[in-house]
């Protein structure tokens, strides 16, 4: 017994310093987006790659940049009302648990402290909050029309319903879910303490964040189809973005690239698009969701920033 829990502390810690290693976050990252795309090149062929390549209209890039700008900042919103930080903090700390060089960055650093730890959570209920809602239309109006494979739209309709309702019974029986699972009660408390007090404007700049960054989002992917000359409708743009953010964590090493690459690739191959240009759309998209963020966390760091 006194072994095995020697074993598990020491595995945990191997996991964790893992976790942190930046290089080998980088590498992995890297690793995993370079065999996706050998195997992409050989399955569609190079030639293709390369003809979709060369006939890019390079000027939806700025939809596709402009549109991460938007996000970041937006992000920076509800992060800011959540951690009690000013704003030049908030821009700096909101998007390192996403970004190439931390792996799994402030996210993950931040779980070791109770307080933070239920304010990752509760940042992360707003996001499905907000976005939840719209896929759920989503998947409705795509499965009644057939405009998407309904393998892909049913979950969906299925889950989105059922999340809520977990969560409102997750809501009504707190106290009996603190009292079987005693290393959960604090989380939990502090979590729903901070729902149960969130004043209006509170709770209002952190809906219009969110919803801000999921358009910011849905507008970037929007311009990486454009860039290859991929079409596809509402519905189906935003159930492809949603499916593959579900199957990855963007709180992975290196923001979940490679893991987010291959899973949106094939969301939106599901969804319509074609095999031979998925890839190289969900790589648009990803490079510069990687480096905005990056971009703009210097630039406050440098060059200073917005306070209060």
């Amino acid at each position: 017994m006194i072994m095995q829990y020697i074993r598990k502390v020491r595995t945990k810690e191997l996991v964790e310093k893992l976790l942190r290693n930046r290089l080998l976050a980088i590498v992995v990252g890297v690793s995993v987006v370079a065999v996706s795309f050998i195997i992409f090149s050989r399955i569609v062929g190079l030639h293709t790659v390369i003809k979709h390549l060369l006939n890019a209209d390079t000027i939806w890039l700025l939809l596709v940049i402009g549109a991460q700008s938007m996000a970041f900042w937006a992000y920076v919103i509800p992060y800011k009302y959540t951690f009690k930080l000013n704003y030049r903090e908030a821009a700096i700390h909101s998007f390192e648990g996403f970004n190439p060089t931390l792996g799994g960055g402030v996210r993950y650093d931040l779980k070791t402290h109770l307080g933070q730890r239920a304010r990752v959570y509760y940042l992360g209920l707003w996001e499905y909050l907000v976005l939840a809602p719209a896929v759920l239309i989503a998947a409705i109006y795509g499965f009644i029309n057939g405009g998407v494979p309904s393998p892909l739209s049913l979950p969906w309709i299925i889950g989105v319903p059922s999340g809520f309702g977990m969560f409102a019974l997750t809501l009504s029986l707190r106290k009996r879910i603190a009292s079987r699972f005693p290393k959960s009660r604090r989380v939990l408390n502090f979590m729903f303490g901070l729902l149960k007090h969130q004043d209006l404007k509170g709770s209002l700049l952190l809906m219009v964040g969110m919803l801000l960054y999921w358009v910011g989002e849905l507008f970037s992917l929007w311009g990486a189809l454009e860039l290859f000359d991929v079409h596809l409708s509402w519905f189906a743009l935003l159930l492809a973005y949603a499916t593959g953010y579900v199957i990855s964590r963007r709180s992975l090493p290196l923001g979940g690239a490679g893991i987010l690459l291959v899973a949106l690739a094939l969301s939106l191959y599901w969804v319509g698009a074609a095999l031979s240009v998925t890839l190289l759309v969900a790589l648009a998209y990803q490079v510069f969701n990687l480096t905005i963020p990056i971009i703009y966390r210097k630039a406050v760091t440098v060059f200073g920033g917005l306070t209060g």
